[in-house]
């Protein structure tokens, strides 16, 4: 089987296993991740986030309280004709208008990320193994933008977040996959061997 239908039945296997999980579970599970991760995270970073989708672990009260501590937080933003993938700074959780993919996010007068370096980069996924690797949506988006990023900065920690119902294994990788430094869920912190954090 090539590696892009293995990917499929993983992502139709993971979403499987979210839906069968109960709203307050998954909001139960949100709330705890964003507790473990704030902690880690010191006081007056700068971060790369995301606004989570109903598929995705809930991380709004993590975002919420770097905001509120006065962190400095980027979300994403697909822009320009290419719907590339971008970053512009988030003042708040209640202006951020829906964008390309009716995503929340910050608004085209917001700042953009550009080149600059942030702390630590916060990573969805529709799954990850304990080996960092990460499977995305399918779209690519975060693929391209990691490969730049970590192009450029190669010691950023690039931390992926998800339910632990995401967490699996194995998970088939290509070259263009980025790995993570570290994989959290509520109940586990996965630490990446080779990583140098």
């Amino acid at each position: 089987m090539h590696l892009s239908e293995q990917k499929q039945i993983l992502r139709q296997e993971i979403q499987k296993r979210i839906n069968d999980m109960t709203p307050e579970a998954r909001r139960a599970e949100g709330r705890t991740l964003s507790r473990v991760v704030l902690e880690k995270i010191p006081e007056g970073s700068t971060i790369c986030a995301y606004f989570p989708l109903k598929s995705e672990v809930d991380i709004q009260l993590l975002l919420q309280a770097m905001l509120k501590r006065g962190d400095t937080v980027y979300l994403p933003v697909f822009a320009g004709p290419d719907k590339k993938m971008i970053y512009r700074k988030a003042q708040n959780l209640t202006d951020l208008p829906p964008g390309e993919f009716t995503i929340p996010e910050p608004p085209k007068s917001a700042a953009e990320l550009g080149d600059q370096e942030v702390d630590i980069v916060l990573v969805p996924g529709r799954a990850f193994d304990r080996n960092g690797n990460r499977l995305g949506r399918g779209s690519g988006g975060y693929d391209t933008w990691l490969q730049w990023y970590k192009n450029h900065h190669p010691n950023t920690p690039l931390w992926g977040t998800c339910l632990q119902c995401q967490l699996m294994n194995d998970v088939p990788v290509e070259i263009h996959d980025v790995p993570m430094d570290e994989v959290i869920t509520a109940q586990e912190l996965i630490k990446k061997v080779e990583s140098k954090k």
